[in-house]
């Protein structure tokens, strides 16, 4: 018998919920027997005067990340099929993932899957995958410009990628594309969830939320902003 315990992330989804054969309790600070009174005081004050803090703190549940830079985005078990647009794909090796997304479209939602997400792969492995995801050689790819002989190499295996134009300001204007159509995700997709859960923007030392995202944990997400950027921006639909 193995014990584990963890705090509230801010996604729902931790991998340890979604392992079979476990059960899960939901302790508090009411379930230990040896806190300070001083501290019970603290965290039972925060029920009115912070009520976000006292739900995770007091009551141990999860709650909205406000800071998050994509609020309303679905989670969907059953995902359905629509038309295929492409695919974006975010280069990584020993610490960052190589990542890949599959884009959706119906009507002004974007329906999003996750198909890759692998450290440590080379350029065959990468092209392997690909060809075991069946993607077509047709299916547009569209991948970070800062790797061009990873795409060079790529495209001579067979495949239509493309770098992605990277112009000034380029993460602002892909999220602002994002922005313009519902997100709805596989529920298999895990890391891509876990991503959109704590994508969030940048506190400066006075506590004020710049308009700035961090450039943490976000590989799922780059790869689905290069995406955008070069295929749903009003410049790209109009050529």
């Amino acid at each position: 018998e193995i014990i584990l315990a963890y705090n509230p992330t801010v996604s729902p989804y931790h991998f340890l919920r979604s392992m079979d054969d476990i059960e899960i309790f939901n302790t508090t600070y009411k379930d230990n027997p040896y806190l300070p009174i001083q501290m019970v005081k603290e965290i039972e004050a925060l029920e009115k005067k912070n009520p976000k803090y006292w739900k995770i703190y007091g009551l141990g549940e999860y709650t909205v990340n406000e800071k998050a830079v994509f609020q309303n985005f679905q989670i969907l078990e059953d995902f359905p099929v629509h038309e295929l647009l492409g695919f974006g794909l975010d280069f990584g090796f020993s610490q960052d993932p190589t990542a890949l997304v599959a884009v959706h479209r119906h009507h002004d939602m974007l329906y999003v899957r996750e198909l890759m997400y692998d450290r440590g792969l080379t350029t065959n492995e990468i092209v392997k995958k690909l060809k075991d995801l069946n993607i077509s050689n047709t299916a547009e790819i569209w991948a970070d410009s800062a790797e061009p002989r990873l795409i060079e190499e790529i495209y001579r295996s067979g495949f239509n990628i493309k770098p992605v134009k990277k112009g000034p300001d380029s993460i602002r204007f892909g999220i602002s594309v994002l922005q313009n159509y519902g997100l709805v995700v596989d529920k298999a997709s895990t890391h891509l969830i876990d991503e959109l859960y704590g994508y969030e923007y940048i506190t400066d030392k006075n506590g004020i939320v710049l308009d700035k995202p961090q450039d943490f944990n976000n590989h799922l997400i780059d790869a689905l902003r290069y995406f955008a950027m070069s295929r749903l921006s009003i410049k790209q639909q109009n050529k």
